[in-house]
């Protein structure tokens, strides 16, 4: 699927800790689990989850652990926060800013030992496994934990979260906290584990937090308009070493000459120093608005959007725009939905892709960890082609790319070709508004 059709459109607040609140964890599981996917389906209206908050974390983990690529080398391989974490506590782990515990705490025959934490201004992690003599017949299909977090020996709130039980037992489980800026660095942090599936006894952990203490804002941004009274107004940019945090409003007006079915979407560009552009895996806006536009104006009040940082880079660019696309509409199990129609051709130069001929394959190239296709195109929104091969159900997307002119450099992650490997990119146009781009720059 096409990365904008991976926008979440509302997050979940899943334990009600006052302070410090775990993590949206069904939002980052279902981003990295549709982009997985090989569906063409276009929902027409958000679901909102309502399910108990220990159901939704046991959810969220299920799906992690379902879907998230293992990464090469031991560091990843044998780090339950690079398995289960977002892109940007992955970077913090493969870069070595994350600490090593090495705690455990056994009772009533359960042990708990705690691997790894990391903490900065938007987010901790611990992650944990659970050792027991007991047969795995003999446990509950899910694993129920109740906890608290102590910050400097202040209770910061409970929690219960829920897990399958043989992905834990396997695998292992994180805790994640979210809304940490009051933690100082090295505050004493415990952890108190107070039931396990009805066993009541305490697990408790005493540690250093050795948090991440960068944390960047920009608060006056100037408003962005245009002469056809169109306006995007971007303000409250956080950023730590892990995620960018920003709210934006927007009013546009709609072009409604294009029959099809339109959508709201923001594109998120990471601008490295030497001019590489970078679309971030992970983007996700919170909001109660439906994105499909069905008016002739878009006006949206309050979008926060979430970037997790896969790459350490500091300066972004933020352009909102409207897709419309071409398809059909369908009936689905949550109301109505729409499949865009697909183009394909095959993966080889000269091609061109797309029904308005958008993308011409000047040039294809594979280096050791990626593959790297040049285009030719005047296309205003880094909306590239997917290489997918659907007999293996792998669906490659564009990580980063540089413009060079009327061609752009396209970097993929590395793609095993085969006769079934095919270019795919999905029947849209696009209302783009140049005036409201907006830049930001953090350092």
């Amino acid at each position: 699927m096409e990365k904008l059709r991976h926008e979440i459109n509302s997050m979940v607040d899943n334990i009600p800790i006052p302070d410090i609140k775990l993590d949206e964890t069904v939002q980052a599981a279902l981003i990295k689990a549709k982009k997985q996917g090989k569906q063409t389906m276009f929902r027409k209206q958000n679901i909102i989850a309502s399910l108990a908050s220990v159901f939704v974390v046991a959810f969220g983990i299920m799906l992690l652990q379902s879907f998230q690529e293992t990464a090469s080398g031991d560091i990843g391989n044998k780090s339950i926060l690079y398995q289960q974490g977002d892109v940007g506590l992955q970077r913090m782990v493969i870069e070595g800013h994350t600490q090593a515990l090495g705690l455990e705490v056994e009772n009533e025959g359960l042990k708990i030992i705690l691997e790894e934490s990391y903490v900065d201004n938007h987010q901790m992690a611990v992650s944990f496994r659970l050792e027991t003599e007991a047969a795995i017949e003999s446990l509950p299909k899910l694993t129920q934990i109740a906890y608290e977090l102590f910050v400097d020996g202040k209770p910061q709130g409970e929690g219960i979260s829920l897990f399958d039980t043989k992905e834990l037992l396997a695998n292992g489980g994180r805790f994640t906290f979210e809304h940490t800026k009051e933690i100082e660095a090295h505050s004493e942090l415990m952890l108190q584990i107070t039931e396990i599936n009805g066993v009541q006894e305490e697990w408790s952990f005493i540690f250093d937090s050795e948090k991440q203490t960068e944390y960047l804002v920009i608060k006056d941004i100037p408003s962005k308009k245009d002469d056809q009274g169109n306006s995007f107004d971007m303000k409250n940019v956080e950023m730590t070493p892990t995620t960018l945090k920003f709210i934006v409003s927007t009013d546009l007006l709609v072009d409604k000459s294009i029959s099809g079915n339109k959508t709201f979407q923001i594109e998120v560009i990471g601008i490295g120093e030497d001019g590489e552009m970078f679309l971030p895996e992970s983007v996700s806006i919170s909001s109660y608005l439906d994105p499909k536009v069905g008016y002739n104006r878009v006006e949206r009040f309050y979008d926060s959007i979430k970037v997790s940082r896969d790459v350490n880079v500091y300066s972004y660019k933020i352009i909102p725009y409207i897709v419309t696309l071409q398809g059909v509409e369908v009936k689905e199990e949550h109301g109505e939905g729409f499949i865009a129609n697909e183009h394909t051709t095959p993966f080889k130069e000269g091609e061109i892709i797309g029904s308005n001929e958008e993308f011409r394959v000047e040039n294809i190239k594979h280096e050791k960890d990626a593959t790297i296709v040049t285009y030719e195109t005047n296309v205003l929104i880094p909306n590239f082609p997917s290489i997918v091969n659907k007999e293996k159900d792998e669906y490659t997307y564009a990580v980063s790319f540089k413009n060079n002119g009327d061609k752009v450099e396209v970097t993929y992650p590395k793609v095993s070709v085969n006769s079934k490997t095919k270019f795919l990119l999905y029947e849209a146009s696009y209302q783009v508004f140049p005036e409201l781009e907006t830049r930001i720059d953090l350092k």
